[in-house]
C-alpha cells in the first residue's frame, strides 16, 4: 500500500483490512475494484465486488466495533480514506437522533450478520464508547419526548404567553410589550423557551408554535392596549433563524393580522443578529415585504454576537435593542457606557429607535435617558407576566 496525496493505493491481491481489525477508517473507491470476504466454517466466503464510486468500511467507523469482513484489492485500486475524526465532526453537527438511528440500524445489521457467519460481530463495545452511547440514548430520548410533547402542548393549550412592558424612558409610560412564550409542561413545570424551541427549529414545529404565538398575541392585544395610552403602541414577537427560510412567513403574518383586524404597524418582529446572518438574502427579501405590509423589524440582543455595522445598513430595521450584557454594567464600566452611547447615536443616525434591555434600577434608567435612549425594558419596569396577572396589576395601579 502506498500513500499519495491523501489517497491510499493498493495493488491487486493486497489486503486493505481483515476481519477483527479496528475500524478507524472507511474508504471511497476512486479507481479499481475490491472483493469482500467473511469467514464461513474456517474458509473464506466472498460476499461480492465493489467498484468505482462505492464505499466500504463505514459500519465499524460509526459503531466502534471490530471489522466483520476482509477486503482485498482485485486490481490496482485507489482509495480515498474517510477518517473517524471527519465522520465524528459531521455527526456532532447533526441531531443526535440521526446518530442514534444509525446505531440502531447498525446493531441490527451486526446481529443479523453475526447469526449467519461471523461470531466476531458479537464483540463487546469498548467501555468508553458504551458510556457515550448511553449518554447519546438519553439525549435522543429527551429530544423525541420533547417533539411529542410539543405536539400535545399545541392541542391541549399547554403553551402560554408572558408579556414584559417596554417603557418610554422620558416619562415611564408603557409604549408596548414583548411577548415571551412559556410551556406549562405537565411533568417539568414552567419551561422557558430556550429549553424547547431549539428542537422545534430542528423539527419544523417552530412554524406551528410561532403561528400559535401570533394568534394569541392578536387575541390578547385588545386588552394589552388598555395598559398604555401611547400614541403608537406595539407588541413585539420573536422570530427564529429557521423561520427566515420560510417564504410563507409574510403571508402567515398578513393572514393572521387580517383575521383579527390588527394594524400591522402595531406588530414588531424581533430577530437576533445571528438569525439575520444565517439567511442574509432571504432575510432582506422577507424584511422588505414585511415593511411593505406595515410591520417593523427590531434587531434583538445588539452587541451580543456580531455587532456589525453592515447588519444595520443592510436591513430595513426600525428598532435597535441593546443587549443586557452592555446595560447592566453601564454605571461601573466606562467602556460599556461608551458602547451604549455610541450605539444609541448610530441607531438614531439611521432613523431607528433604541430599546435598552435589562434595566434593573432607577440609576441605570437615568443614565440611559442622558444618552438619549428611547425605551427601556427590564425588571425595573416590570417582569414578564401573564395577561391575567397584568390585568390585576394595572387594575390596582
Amino acid at each position: 500500500m502506498y500513500e499519495e496525496l491523501n489517497r491510499a493505493i493498493y495493488e491487486g491481491g493486497q489486503q486493505i483490512f481483515k476481519d477483527g481489525d479496528e475500524g478507524d477508517c472507511a474508504y471511497l473507491i476512486e479507481e479499481g475494484m475490491v472483493e469482500i470476504f467473511v469467514k464461513d466454517q474456517g474458509r473464506e466466503l466472498r460476499l461480492g465486488l465493489m467498484g468505482k464510486g462505492e464505499m466500504f468500511g463505514e459500519v465499524s467507523l460509526i459503531d466502534f466495533r471490530p471489522r466483520t469482513a476482509t477486503v482485498r484489492a482485485v486490481e490496482r485500486t485507489v482509495l480515498i480514506p474517510i477518517t473517524r475524526e471527519l465522520v465524528e465532526n459531521l455527526l456532532d453537527r447533526s441531531t443526535p437522533v440521526l446518530r442514534h438511528f444509525l446505531l440502531i440500524i447498525l446493531d441490527r445489521f451486526r446481529s443479523f450478520r453475526g447469526s449467519i457467519a461471523n461470531p466476531a460481530t458479537t464483540a463487546e463495545i469498548p467501555t468508553a464508547q458504551a458510556n457515550r452511547r448511553s449518554v447519546l440514548k438519553g439525549e435522543v430520548t429527551q429530544r423525541i419526548s420533547l417533539v411529542h410533547g410539543m405536539n400535545r402542548a399545541l392541542t391541549r393549550d399547554e403553551f402560554e404567553l408572558h408579556y414584559q412592558p417596554i417603557c418610554d424612558l422620558s416619562d415611564g409610560r408603557i409604549a408596548g410589550f414583548e411577548a415571551l412564550i412559556r410551556w406549562n409542561h405537565p411533568i417539568d413545570g414552567l419551561m422557558p423557551p430556550m429549553d424547547f424551541l431549539w428542537i422545534a427549529e430542528q423539527t419544523g414545529q417552530i412554524r406551528e408554535i410561532w403561528l400559535w404565538t401570533l394568534e394569541r398575541v392578536c387575541t390578547d392585544w385588545s386588552i394589552l392596549k388598555r395598559f398604555t395610552d401611547y400614541e403608537e403602541p406595539f407588541v413585539s414577537i420573536n422570530l427564529s433563524a429557521a423561520q427566515l427560510s420560510n417564504e410563507l412567513l409574510v403571508e402567515d403574518v398578513r393572514s393572521v393580522l387580517s383575521r383579527h383586524d390588527i394594524n400591522p404597524a402595531e406588530i414588531k418582529l424581533e430577530l437576533t443578529e445571528t438569525a439575520m446572518a444565517s439567511h442574509p438574502e432571504i432575510a432582506q427579501r422577507i424584511f422588505k415585504r414585511l415593511n411593505e405590509l406595515g410591520s417593523s423589524i427590531a434587531l434583538d440582543d445588539y452587541g451580543a454576537v456580531h455587532s456589525g455595522l453592515d447588519q444595520l445598513q443592510r436591513y430595513p430595521i426600525g428598532t435597535l435593542k441593546i443587549d443586557r450584557a452592555f446595560i447592566a454594567p453601564v454605571l461601573d464600566a466606562a467602556h460599556n457606557a461608551e458602547i451604549v452611547r455610541s450605539s444609541v447615536a448610530l441607531a438614531h443616525s439611521l432613523d431607528m429607535d433604541v430599546v435598552a434591555e435589562g434595566v434593573e434600577n432607577a440609576e441605570v434608567k437615568a443614565m440611559l435617558m442622558q444618552m438619549g435612549c428611547d425605551y427601556g425594558q427590564g425588571w425595573y419596569f416590570g417582569r414578564p407576566s401573564t395577561l391575567q396577572d397584568l390585568v390585576i396589576r394595572y387594575s390596582k395601579g
